[in-house]
């Protein structure tokens, strides 16, 4: 089971700031109206019974291929949970469907990796296409595979898997009206399940949308397996759909800015990986920390596991995590932060891990802070708009002394942050398949300021927020910290068992009081208050 929202340090207008900013949470802790839901499912459109599917020599990025691989290790019985991702937002007044048809048939001929499905080739052969083949090269394929051949040794990291793709025009929607919900619970549950049993990324489509019409707007639910998209691109969403709803009503062209395709970016990447190899400085630095780290990745502070057989044996039966969404400080109290961190000679990202370090020694005495992080990996301007996976993840970790307060603890978070971008940008995937491990993330924060997304000044308007799908893990814990312009917010799901409910909630309470501090005092206290 999921928590609702969990707020920290509220304050009298906590109430208002949880409306106002973009929500990143799961689908039950949303304000659900009900109405006429209406399921938009992406279908080739078919000349015939021909599918007009054509092979793509590009391959899966690395985190593509690591997610089919756990796919189909769920499918054979190895346990899982759904992994998608959604975007949620309003339309305005009476809806137009044919405008918001063009809308989305224009935005998924937008971004190319929508058009492409990866076929896993199983032992006993790839399994069935939904259509035939056309014996041509995939559009685009030239951009990366032509222009940059790949080298010989990339052939060794070959993936196992066969890609096909859509050109652009050839696909359309089979609209099906399910009916009129009068109650916000069950249709939430609905949608749930639609995202659950819809957005399997061994299938095309991986994705699948719905509306919910009200006499006065409509509300969109679009999902999508993890493999079509990252955080950053959940929050485009919004944005392109009303731009290209707007200009579809208007018969004009849309204001967007040109996106790249994420399968040119796969196809690079394998490049840039295959000179990678068990000599390079990110794979040496991550051998050093899973040594550090005791063969493992690192964990929570706490301990936040089962504490006794039957508490394990509930979880492996798919007990899901618990989690919630708060905010940490308010839109004067981040100002305040980020000028103390500044004068620190850090920045935001920094503070919050120095905190975060400073909290993990309250709780467990901890001499040293570990956890990984993610970067975005668009480096190249046509990534910047692009919808797919673009993120590395990233080693960090820093001593701190009994003694050390804020300002030492910000000292070494900015320069672990510097010292582990680097590693960000070689997939992790490559890195385990070098050294022959196999080990799992337990432990992650991540960051972003979520100000710099274009369409962000009108989230509030649209009712815009991004949606995880529920998780089953028994050791893991992951937080977000998003930055808005109304403050600085976390979300965060961890194992659901009494550790974990004991040790989460109590630690991000105490990180956001030393936030609270540092932003009242400007971190020259030499000692901040303890938890």
């Amino acid at each position: 089971m999921t928590d609702t929202a969990v707020r920290t340090l509220p304050t009298k207008n906590s109430e208002q700031a949880e409306n106002r900013h973009v929500k990143f949470t799961d689908i039950h802790d949303l304000d659900v109206r009900p109405g006429w839901l209406t399921v938009w499912r992406p279908t080739p459109r078919t000349p015939g019974a021909t599918a007009p599917w054509s092979p793509d020599t590009r391959p899966p990025s690395y985190v593509q291929e690591a997610h089919l691989a756990g796919a189909l290790a769920s499918r054979s019985g190895a346990g899982g949970s759904p992994a998608w991702l959604a975007a949620v937002f309003e339309l305005p007044g009476r809806l137009d469907p044919v405008a918001l048809e063009a809308a989305l048939l224009g935005w998924i001929d937008r971004h190319e990796s929508l058009r492409s499905r990866l076929t896993p080739l199983l032992p006993d052969g790839p399994e069935e296409p939904d259509g035939p083949e056309e014996p041509s090269e995939a559009p685009g394929a030239g951009k990366a595979a032509k222009a940059e051949k790949e080298p010989e040794k990339a052939k060794e990291c070959a993936p196992p898997v066969r890609r096909a793709t859509l050109r652009a025009g050839a696909v359309s929607f089979a609209r099906n009206v399910v009916g009129h919900f009068l109650d916000g619970n069950e249709l939430t549950h609905r949608i749930e399940r639609l995202f659950d049993t819809e957005t399997d990324p061994l299938a095309w489509p991986s994705y699948v949308f719905a509306t919910v019409g009200h006499a006065d707007s409509t509300t969109l639910y679009l999902g999508f397996d993890h493999s079509n998209v990252d955080g950053y691109s959940i929050l485009l969403v919004a944005h392109e759909i009303h731009e290209l709803y707007a200009a579809a009503r208007g018969g004009v062209p849309a204001r967007l800015d040109e996106a790249g395709s994420y399968l040119d970016f796969a196809a690079l990447e394998r490049r840039a990986a295959a000179s990678v190899d068990i000599q390079h400085a990110t794979v040496a630095r991550w051998r050093e920390y899973l040594t550090e780290c005791g063969g493992q990745l690192p964990a929570f502070p706490s301990p936040v596991g089962p504490a006794d057989e039957a508490e394990a044996r509930r979880v492996d039966a798919g007990g899901a995590q618990r989690g919630g969404c708060g905010r940490l400080l308010d839109a004067a109290g981040t100002r305040a932060f980020d000028a103390a961190c500044r004068a620190g000679g850090g920045h935001v990202p920094a503070g919050v891990l120095a905190v975060l370090a400073l909290a993990g020694r309250t709780a467990a005495g901890l001499a040293d802070f570990r956890v990984l992080t993610p970067f975005h990996t668009r480096n190249r301007p046509q990534w910047t708009q692009s919808v797919g996976w673009y993120v590395g993840l990233a080693p960090i970790g820093f001593p701190l002394a009994e003694s050390d307060a804020f300002p030492e603890a910000l000292t070494r978070a900015a320069g672990a942050l510097r010292h582990a971008r680097p590693a960000a940008e070689v997939p992790f995937a490559r890195v385990t398949e070098l050294l022959g491990v196999s080990v799992q993330p337990r432990f992650v924060v991540s960051y972003v300021d979520m100000r710099q997304v274009p369409g962000a000044r009108q989230w509030p308007e649209w009712k815009a927020a991004a949606v995880r799908s529920r998780r089953n893990h028994a050791h893991e814990v992951y937080l977000w910290i998003n930055r808005t312009f109304d403050g600085l917010y976390v979300s965060f799901r961890y194992p659901d068992t009494a550790r974990g409910r004991s040790a989460v909630p109590a630690y991000i309470d105490c990180a956001a009081r030393q936030m609270h501090e540092v932003a009242a005092t400007g971190s020259r206290e030499e000692v901040l208050t303890p938890c």
